[in-house]
């Protein structure tokens, strides 16, 4: 199929990129990441990660910065949130170029409308999907081929991998700030900021992400990481009575 030679080479661009920040942060120790679904209500809400004091690297105290209060959360269920508003847009980036942009609409049944670098757009409703290559009309496809590659880029996955307490006690509260809109808690980590040896991040790169009161995702930021350059996911429009995602004509 045409459509999808098309529609593959910026998909795997991004997430060759994204990759690498995936092994980037290989010393990271994984758990409880969301489930590769990526349908509304098939991940639990974000879990807490408990604070701890900073923890010792063999027997002996971190020689890392003293972090004061960690925040609550575990990074790998950040976008679980996402699944508890009604619905969103969302732009993905590559070293200032955007990827993939699209809006979300989780409820009565999750239903997504993208356009992928290079004019491909997908659709997708429930069980339902199709495709529409250099602006031509949408044609129906196989529901699980089209669903596979817009889980690609679902920040729910993307985020999966920076899971585990270690994240949450290496993240530096930056304090309150507006970001896309809405009141937001900054948090950075870098390498000044990991706990107790923990390698995940190297020397000038850096994660930068902000967590809306309410609990979910609303950018992810990272630079530095080896091949990737920057990278960006963007969340907006949450629950803006626009967003609407309808079957073709």
């Amino acid at each position: 199929m045409t459509v999808l030679a098309h529609a593959g080479r910026p998909a795997a661009l991004l997430l060759f990129a994204f990759a690498f920040v995936v092994a980037a942060c290989g010393g990271a120790t994984t758990s409880g990441a969301p489930s590769g679904s990526s349908g509304a209500g098939t991940s639990a809400a974000p879990q807490a990660a408990t604070p701890t004091p900073a923890a010792t690297n063999g027997g002996q105290p971190s020689t890392g910065p003293s972090i004061a209060a960690f925040p609550s959360f575990d990074i790998g269920q950040l976008a679980a949130g996402l699944e508890n508003v009604d619905s969103y847009r969302v732009s993905i980036t590559v070293d200032g170029t955007e990827q993939y942009s699209g809006v979300v609409v989780t409820k009565p049944v999750l239903a997504r409308e993208v356009t992928i670098a290079g004019g491909t757009k997908i659709l997708v409703i429930g069980q339902e999907a199709w495709l529409a290559e250099d602006g031509g009309a949408y044609k129906q496809a196989p529901s699980q081929l089209v669903s596979a590659m817009v889980a690609g880029f679902d920040p729910t996955l993307m985020v999966a991998a920076f899971s585990g307490p270690q994240w949450a006690q290496s993240s530096l509260d930056v304090g309150d700030e507006q970001k896309n809109g809405v009141s937001a808690t900054h948090y950075k980590i870098d390498s000044t900021t990991l706990v107790g040896g923990f390698a995940g991040v190297p020397p000038g790169a850096e994660i930068n992400l902000w967590i809306a009161d309410e609990g979910y995702l609303v950018a992810w930021e990272s630079t530095g990481f080896a091949g990737t350059g920057s990278f960006s996911i963007q969340v907006t429009n949450v629950d803006d009575p626009a967003n609407k995602v309808e079957r073709p004509s």
